[in-house]
């Protein structure tokens, strides 16, 4: 059974749920910010108001005549005397009081007062000069912006006789509290951001620890019977969860039956009854064997496993029956010679199409009244998708492992081609016409050795899958439509829509088409190529063969089809088939490679069902 990508798989539940409770506190962080904004707002608001309040009360105080007669003398016949707003300023707890003309220059002064340079309408943006000329009180920035030096600067217009806008009176302001409330609230900005960046750093670190019991879930999956598991190469927990539990289950009624039927009573008679009998409603393989190593019985189970029928079974070795399972008939001939048992032994089921899975056997002698053996006992548990689920999830492993390594070497392999190129390009400017010449044939060398290279990265870092619903029999016909002058193509079956990525799944299914063409390139012929699809309803999966009519692929290389550079072709990059594997698993699904019905290559191509993702 492949692992299937979908929503619900653990590492992406685990990441969303993180990634929701991050946004949850960044809000959160978010609201807090807005809200001391909107209260240091307010209150900077007030205190602007308060401050405008007190030096219009001020101006109404001096009077208005003695500060127009200020600002028209410019200061030199005034009523008014800089002790006079030095003890305003005093009184009031100003830093500096001073009156100004219209055009900002400083015509009378308490001085500067806190160590500030005397500049006329300090700060005051344009909008706040415009309302001074109109005949509004403005106020300026408050500088510094935090801190207990925070001064704010307050302008009331002074208006002539006729209204007319003749100076200003301004005056600088001590706001400690809203320097102080500043200050804090940048710290708190600061310390709210960097928060919500640890929590991220967190997410990452938390999401892989808190995945470590799953991990050692899978390798209780391994010495239940089964090879052992990377600890970093576990499947999804809720299919570990049920693989772990069927077999679990399975080597339990295992025990509890051989326990029930005893080592050494009822003889080979009391084993036939019960597998006749209570075994034929079993889900686990139940087979007797006699002293001759003959099938004395069978459940329907055991014999699906083996491949046969059980009527025609009865009676007939072993050796007959279990030809798709030939370690077992050496295990039974161990038992009935030494009568020693085995349990949990996991062998290898070969199909008659090529196919591979695997059984898990307990194997009991059953003794005669006089203690020697008279026959054995055998249960069989079918583990092939348990198996195929590690094999798979090794196989991801070690593509991750081997694209990461090699995409830094073909990165610095590209590096050393452009300098090379760029010398040959300095070469074809060469007068000798050997030299461009022979420029010229290292600028096609190089041309053809990027081009393996980059089909190389596309293997060893392949792009991110889109999963979408993708019906596959309409995809199948557009890529053989594309290839039709070289290849001729057959669809014909039951196909369905899958879980994957459209762009790379035609790109798997036109390579598989284009070397169905290389492989009777030298005959000159076109190619005959086969494309059946089945839904596998047990699965949930779609099963596409890919057959075509070519010479086929020896027994020897069937392992070695999909390895990276391995090639029977002249000029082949041995890339095409690697990359069909690739993106095949990227996808959740399995590819096998094996012999067709006319003798040419099959490739057997599985896919999770839409409806099953």
């Amino acid at each position: 059974m492949a692992t299937r990508w979908r929503f619900g798989r653990f590492d992406l539940q685990v990441r969303v749920f993180l990634l929701l409770l991050l946004l949850f506190l960044a809000v959160l962080d978010l609201l807090n910010i807005y809200l001391l904004g909107q209260a240091t707002g307010a209150l900077e608001r007030s205190e602007r108001d308060r401050a405008t309040v007190r030096i219009r009360a001020l101006v109404l105080e001096i009077g208005n005549e003695p500060l127009i007669g200020a600002v028209d003398s410019g200061g030199v016949q005034s009523l008014l005397t800089p002790t006079a707003l030095r003890r305003m300023a005093l009184r009031l707890g100003y830093d500096r009081i001073a009156v100004v003309d219209r055009g900002g220059r400083e015509v009378l002064s308490s001085g500067p007062g806190g160590g500030l340079t005397p500049e006329a309408f300090r700060g005051l943006s344009e909008d706040g000069h415009s309302a001074l000329i109109s005949g509004r009180p403005a106020t300026g920035p408050i500088l510094p912006e935090r801190g207990e030096d925070a001064r704010l600067t307050v302008y009331v217009p002074i208006l002539d006789s006729a209204g007319e806008f003749s100076g200003a009176i301004e005056a600088v302001q001590p706001v400690p509290e809203l320097g102080r409330l500043a200050a804090t609230y940048r710290l708190v900005l600061i310390v709210q951001v960097a928060g919500v960046l640890a929590i991220a750093a967190l997410v990452v670190v938390f999401a892989n620890w808190i995945s470590r019991p799953y991990r050692r879930l899978a390798a209780a999956v391994g010495e239940a019977g089964l090879e052992g598991q990377s600890a970093d190469a576990s499947p999804e927990p809720d299919e570990l969860a049920a693989a772990f539990q069927a077999v679990a289950d399975k080597l339990k009624i295992q025990d509890e039956t051989l326990s029930a039927l005893g080592r050494e009573g009822g003889g080979l008679g009391d084993l036939v009854r019960f597998a006749t009998g209570t075994a034929a409603t079993l889900g686990t393989g139940v087979l007797v064997v006699d002293r001759l190593a003959r099938v004395a019985a069978i459940n329907p189970v055991a014999a699906r496993l083996l491949g046969t029928a059980r009527d025609d079974a009865v009676a007939r070795p072993l050796s007959e029956i279990a030809v798709s399972v030939p370690a077992l008939v050496q295990r039974v001939r161990d038992c009935l010679e030494r009568g020693t048992e085995s349990s949990r032994d996991v062998l290898e089921v070969r199909g008659g199409n090529g196919g591979a899975g695997h059984v898990g056997v307990a194997i009991s002698p059953a003794r005669a009244f006089e203690g020697e053996v008279g026959g054995a006992l055998v249960l069989m548990t079918d583990l092939t998708e348990i198996r195929d689920l590690q094999q798979q999830a090794r196989l991801r492993e070690n593509l991750a492992a081997v694209g990461k390594l090699s995409a830094g070497i073909a990165h610095e392999f590209r590096n050393a081609l452009s300098t090379i190129l760029g010398y040959a390009r300095m070469l074809e400017k060469n007068e000798a016409p050997a030299a461009r010449q022979a420029a010229a044939e290292i600028v096609r060398e190089i041309d053809s050795v990027r081009t393996t290279v980059d089909e190389f990265l596309l293997y060893a870092r392949p792009p991110e899958p889109a999963n979408v619903r993708v019906s596959v029999e309409p995809l199948v016909r557009s890529c053989a439509a594309i290839v039709e002058d070289f290849v001729e193509v057959e669809v014909d079956g039951e196909f369905g829509e899958v879980l994957a990525d459209e762009g790379l799944l035609r790109r798997a299914f036109g390579n598989l088409l284009r070397n169905a063409a290389d492989a009777v390139a030298d005959e000159g012929r076109r190619a005959h190529v086969r494309i059946a699809g089945r839904v596998v309803a047990s699965g949930g999966a779609l099963q596409v063969d890919v057959e075509d009519d070519g010479p086929g692929i020896a027994d020897d290389l069937r392992g070695q089809v999909f390895v990276p550079f391995f090639t029977t072709r002249t000029g082949g990059t041995g890339l095409g088939l690697a990359l069909v594997q690739r993106t095949i698993v990227d996808l959740g699904g399995t590819i096998e490679a094996g012999q067709g019905s006319t003798g040419g290559a099959r490739f057997r191509i599985r896919l999770p069902l839409a409806a099953a993702g």
